[in-house]
């Protein structure tokens, strides 16, 4: 989910003073492959966390189905000078929706709802619900708001919720449409909390209960969860703000109750966990291919052209992007969220699968560096050498 208060961090995922101390903690963990192949991704990523850009970044690369790169650099809790590994555990925000989503069509594979219900026949006391299908609410086409743009978000997200309070939450960030379903498409948090409610409802169980039943263990995914913040984890990697006033050049993030972002951001992983359920999903363990295919066409509007955003056309299945990545067809999506930024795609053609996470979501960085620009750098750097192995 992206916050609005951090204008950066969506300059920083679209990209797609501890200097010493930070660099020289950082304990990564051997690559699975030839060095000479990740030299040059490696030295990026080791120079963004010399520049203060991030504490700690993990990388995962998988190619053919296999993990051929796993490595951790700089920090996952600077207090404690833990350093970051594969195996650091991270909130992922809107990578999130995929899951969601996943979980929808496993509903839709039962026969227990329609892509193309309206969210009437599951909230009917919701604004304008007898207009909003499940299909345009997955594919952002749907017209509701964003309730993440609330100038009072981050002290909002500070209290725990129960479903029916986080409910009225979206029915009072939404009392009315932003353009009719099917004509625009805007980036909807909002309409992924109120789908993490639907699959509650449907499914007769929490949401976090359906996701570990129905897609984390089956898969495999041990780090995975539905996080909450009151519960001991191991390797739980701490999350911060850029600060360069401060002499770590961070500060620890908001605290923010993982009730809060639900079905549209609320989730934690690691960088092999992601990589290891795009392996899944794309590969047709998750969903059958009818429903999988469905997930994975881009939306079109009701005139059947695609959507367009700021210029450009928006290909975006059902939570998640498909469009191609340096020219080649791919699916992918970013994540940010209260101190972590996170990426995972894969360029399906070439069976290559790409995760990173860095444990800061985005803020004011030392003059002539861009964390955007470095992190989009490593990930080019860590695809290019995936590619060759």
């Amino acid at each position: 989910m992206s916050l609005n208060r951090r204008e950066s961090l969506v300059g920083l995922l679209a990209a797609t003073a501890a200097g010493p101390t930070l660099a020289k903690a950082a304990a990564p963990h051997p690559a699975k492959g030839a060095p000479s192949k990740w030299a040059d991704a490696e030295a990026k990523a080791q120079q963004m966390i010399a520049d203060k850009l991030a504490p700690g970044l993990q990388v995962c690369v998988r190619r053919h189905g296999a993990v051929v790169y796993s490595k951790g650099f700089g920090l996952a809790d600077i207090e404690t000078a833990t350093p970051m590994s594969p195996a650091s555990v991270c909130k992922i925000g809107s990578i999130t929706k995929q899951f969601t989503a996943a979980a929808m069509l496993l509903l839709a594979q039962d026969g227990k709802l329609s892509l193309n219900d309206n969210l009437s026949v599951y909230l009917p006391d919701f604004p304008n619900a007898q207009k909003l299908s499940l299909r345009r609410m997955l594919s952002h086409t749907s017209g509701l708001g964003n309730y993440t743009n609330n100038p009072k978000f981050l002290q909002m997200s500070r209290t725990d919720r129960s479903t029916a309070e986080l409910l009225q939450v979206m029915v009072d960030a939404s009392p009315k449409l932003d353009f009719e379903p099917g004509t625009d498409w805007r980036y909807s948090n909002t309409a992924f909390v109120l789908l993490g409610i639907v699959v509650e409802k449907v499914a007769g169980k929490p949401y976090a209960e359906v996701m570990r039943e129905r897609l984390f263990v089956p898969q495999g995914l041990s780090h995975t969860a539905v996080d909450d913040m009151s519960e001991i984890v191991a390797n739980r990697a701490a999350g911060y703000d850029n600060n360069l006033k401060t002499a770590s050049g961070f500060n620890n993030t908001s605290y923010i109750a993982m009730t809060f972002p639900g079905g549209a951001g609320a989730m934690r992983s690691t960088c092999e966990d992601l990589c290891a359920w795009h392996g899944a999903l794309l590969g047709g363990k998750v969903l059958k291919p009818e429903m999988l295919k469905e997930m994975l066409t881009p939306a079109t509007l009701n005139d059947g052209s695609l959507p367009k955003a700021r210029g450009a056309e928006m290909r975006y299945g059902f939570g998640i992007f498909v469009g191609p990545v340096d020219g080649r067809p791919a699916a992918f999506h970013d994540g940010g969220i209260q101190g972590f930024a996170s990426h995972l795609e894969t360029e399906t053609d070439d069976q290559l699968t790409l995760a990173t996470i860095i444990n800061t979501d985005g803020g004011p960085t030392p003059p002539g560096k861009s964390g955007g620009a470095a992190l989009g750098e490593v990930q080019k750097a860590f695809r290019a050498a995936g590619l060759k192995a």
